[in-house]
């Protein structure tokens, strides 16, 4: 759906967080006579002169009346409000899609995978820039894509989370699967559904790039036969200096990018040259301090059980207490347990719901306690690390509940050390 289709159209923008807010720039500047509506459950939009309809049960009577909805990646396509206003007729698009119906002259790199998408995301403009390019990464990585340059702009790397590959309509250069695991199971509903909502993605590119793991996953959902697609894998030959980019899960993530940038005809040897300065990300694996011989590791973004084994393997030569726990979502933790209840066997403080969850599981004991706040989980994770040892935040779970973000998670994190 293009700009052009909503004029003379009752629109309204579901959600008004950064890309709520985004959107309204975006359909303002192309026309401003645009009829605007804003739906969402805070009490009026800050700095916006818009309609406003605030809380669900006036969403729910105002919604029907609605002829196009803007959505939000955070409100479900399972929402009965959602499913309830299809059912009437309203039509619903996103700022991704409302971007690409604009047939941006770039080249279009989106990346989606469970984890790893951020840092590969990152990590192809990076080496594209190292190369020439004038590459700029957007998207769910926290830069809207309507804020890319409009001109001379070589490439467009694009995070895709699986509530915006979902609905996805657009029509990509590139695709990038980083992996595929369980997750988001309270938006998506299933994990059958989130594999296919996230997959989506794929059917929109004119080439996509999977990671070999993940491929047997993938076909029992597309028939790969209809993808034009190669796979990609870390080999014994990968050797890169980067010590972030050198750990196993990251070497995966540098096999991706670069896969993209041959895919994009760049010599590979430059393309692992430019990687190699690659600077962390915040929140993921980021150590952050050393207090009285121990080190802190902030890993905020870690969201699944398979992201917290992989940060524990990390530190398996080390003295480890692990700090887990966040939202539930209700899915399977038998791996994750398995891993804390074999050699090396890490200490465990656990916090809310999905830590009282694994707590059932583990029992008490002098390796596992069950606190109550972050400064509590990180005073008892001091009490049962010693010197050389690693205290990591490694949570398996979202944040929200506690917290806004994951990343207002790891700053509370970093406020708590000694």
């Amino acid at each position: 759906m293009r700009v052009a289709e909503l004029r003379g159209r009752r629109i309204a923008i579901w959600g008004f967080a950064r890309e709520g807010q985004a959107a309204l720039r975006f359909l303002r500047e192309h026309d401003p006579s645009l009829a605007i509506t804003v739906l969402d459950d805070a009490d009026s939009p800050r700095d916006a002169d818009v309609a406003l309809i605030s809380g669900r049960d006036a969403i729910a009577a105002a919604i029907s009346g609605i002829d196009v909805v803007v959505k939000s990646p955070g409100i479900s396509l399972y929402d009965p409000l959602v499913l309830q206003a299809r059912a009437h007729g309203v039509r619903f698009t996103s700022l991704l899609n409302l971007w690409f119906a604009t047939a941006p002259a770039c080249c279009t790199i989106c990346v989606t995978g469970t984890k790893g998408k951020s840092t590969t995301t990152a990590l192809i403009a990076h080496i594209l820039r190292g190369v020439g390019w004038n590459a700029v990464a957007a998207g769910n990585i926290g830069v809207p894509v309507t804020e890319l340059p409009r001109s001379e702009l070589d490439a467009a790397v694009i995070e895709v989370s699986s509530y915006q590959a979902a609905d996805f309509s657009g029509l990509c250069d590139i695709a990038v699967l980083t992996s595929l695991f369980q997750e988001h199971l309270d938006w998506h509903g299933s994990v059958a559904a989130y594999r296919r909502d996230k997959l989506n993605l794929l059917r929109h590119a004119r080439r996509s790039l999977i990671n070999r793991d993940a491929l047997a996953a993938v076909a029992g959902v597309l028939d790969l036969g209809e993808l034009r697609h190669d796979t990609f894998a870390v080999n014994a030959a990968l050797h890169v200096g980067n010590r972030y980019l050198a750990r196993p899960h990251n070497l995966a993530n540098l096999a991706g990018a670069l896969a993209v940038a041959r895919s994009l005809g760049v010599d590979a040897a430059s393309a692992l040259r430019a990687a190699e300065d690659f600077p962390p990300l915040p929140h993921r694996q980021q150590e952050i301090a050393q207090v009285n011989g121990v080190l802190y590791v902030d890993d905020s973004i870690s969201t699944t059980p398979e992201a917290t084994m992989a940060a524990l393997d990390v530190y398996r030569d080390k003295t480890v207490t692990v700090i887990i726990g966040g939202h539930d979502r209700g899915i399977d933790y038998d791996a994750l347990i398995e891993r804390l209840q074999k050699e090396p066997r890490p200490c465990v403080v656990l916090m809310d719901a999905s830590g009282r969850r694994i707590h059932t599981r583990l029992g008490c004991g002098a390796r596992v306690r069950l606190v109550d706040s972050m400064s509590d989980a990180v005073a008892q994770a001091c009490e049962m690390t010693p010197r050389g040892g690693v205290v990591l935040l490694s949570p398996a779970a979202p944040s929200y509940g506690r917290y806004k973000s994951f990343i207002e998670r790891g700053e509370d994190f970093a406020r708590c050390l000694p």
